[in-house]
């Protein structure tokens, strides 16, 4: 078992068409964007964004994105619930499709708003420099799953520190 300690949060947003199949992507130990064999292309639409948690700090998205408060944003029942995983991850957890909605439909320039509002009021959050860009790579997530009726994942990991690409890239990959 490793020390989580040392461990740095991997986290790549996906979009995929039910439950059953967002949960083929905990046995990709590289997560959802690895490489379909014989296509070289990803096996789902995905977004890394290290910087961005789908628990809390999504959560806290969803409250700054609809005005609600944080506490009703999390209580969704789709709001990270465990889709698979093992006790030491990968994990798989659900978006919730109100929060989906709302980054789907929310443009660019709100997008980059909230994580300027964000930052300057939270100290916990990722500078705006960073949030900004990982916010506008999500709502376009949002946006194509929403296009072709599929819901957003979040495939987590625990990684050594120093492992993958830096922490601050937001990392895309699209299916053939």
């Amino acid at each position: 078992m490793r020390d989580p300690g040392t461990d740095v949060l991997v986290t790549d947003y996906f979009a995929a068409p039910t439950d059953a199949v967002a949960a083929t992507a905990s046995l990709q130990g590289a997560g959802p964007s690895v490489l379909a064999r014989g296509s070289g292309r990803p096996l789902f639409d995905t977004v890394r964004l290290p910087a961005l948690e789908p628990f809390v700090m999504l959560g806290r998205v969803g409250a700054a994105l609809s005005g609600r408060p944080y506490a009703e944003v999390t209580a969704h029942p789709r709001h990270g619930a465990l889709v698979d995983g093992t006790d030491d991850g990968p994990w798989v957890v659900a978006v919730s499709d109100r929060l989906t909605e709302a980054l789907a439909t929310a443009a660019p320039d709100r997008l980059v708003a909230v994580a300027r509002s964000w930052a300057a009021r939270d100290d916990g959050a990722p500078p705006p420099d960073r949030l900004a860009p990982a916010l506008v790579a999500l709502g376009g997530l949002a946006d194509r799953a929403r296009q072709v009726r599929h819901a957003l994942y979040c495939w987590t990991s625990l990684a050594p520190t120093g492992a993958g690409p830096p922490a601050d890239a937001v990392r895309t990959g699209r299916p053939a």
